[in-house]
């Protein structure tokens, strides 16, 4: 399934795999004090690797929990730029544990708030989306692995997502357009720190991706069946 996803999905999945691979490229060195950047990034990229290829594997709910992770260590990984020290992360435990704790998880989500709070509204809007539906089991979501027969006296229970290519092709948006909403954050908070080297090329390629995206997103717009999902779901419905 994977295999085939350049033929099912065409540009909508090219453009979600190279912006996952630019996760991979896009940090030439890090100073040795942000490691815990480093350690953050490292989740960002491979939950988001992991999110795409639950995508096209048709497994929705687990691409979306998997882009949670994305949003929740992409959000640490920002502030670990301006903040390296573990003491914001986490504090010592008994039995030589360490507690990551809700109240400094609170700390960090201030932090954005205070000092990006453009970037902060987008992390916790598409959490909420995912919270409210994918996170969760709900009645919704169970049209994906159910249908009843034709005949009316059997029922359907695949192991793959019943497959509709104009929401993958959505889903793909929303993964390509996360980690580009995150690295441009992390371009933002470290500008005034420099504790990352980007790669050579890091401003023509973010660019590209950018513009890729954007046209993908402008063509899905423009589609007669996501104004007909509009009209009906308003702002509910959005790839």
């Amino acid at each position: 399934m994977i295999l085939a996803a350049p033929r099912r999905y065409g540009a909508y999945y090219a453009v979600a795999l190279d912006v996952s691979a630019f996760l991979s490229v896009a940090v030439k060195s890090l100073d040795r004090e942000h490691e815990i950047f480093g350690r953050f990034l490292s989740q960002v990229k491979n939950h988001h690797l992991l999110a795409i290829f639950a995508i096209v594997r048709l497994h929705q709910t687990q691409a979306m929990m998997n882009l949670r992770q994305v949003l929740e260590a992409g959000a640490c990984a920002a502030f670990a730029i301006a903040n390296p020290h573990q003491d914001h992360f986490a504090k010592p435990a008994p039995g030589g544990t360490l507690d990551a704790s809700q109240e400094l998880t609170a700390k960090r989500y201030k932090w954005l708030d205070e000092n990006f709070p453009k970037e902060s509204s987008y992390i916790k809007a598409t959490k909420e989306k995912i919270n409210s539906s994918a996170a969760h089991a709900n009645i919704v979501y169970t049209q994906k692995n159910f249908r009843v027969a034709d005949n009316g006296s059997e029922f359907i229970v695949p192991f793959f997502d019943i497959e509709d290519g104009y929401f993958e092709q959505g889903e793909l948006l929303m993964a390509a357009g996360i980690a580009i909403s995150l690295i441009d954050l992390f371009y933002g908070v470290n500008n005034d720190i420099n504790a990352i080297v980007w790669c050579d090329d890091f401003e023509s390629r973010f660019r590209s991706l950018f513009e890729r995206e954007t046209a993908l997103r402008l063509e899905m717009y423009s589609s007669d069946r996501f104004k007909e999902q509009q009209r009906k779901f308003g702002h509910l419905f959005s790839p």
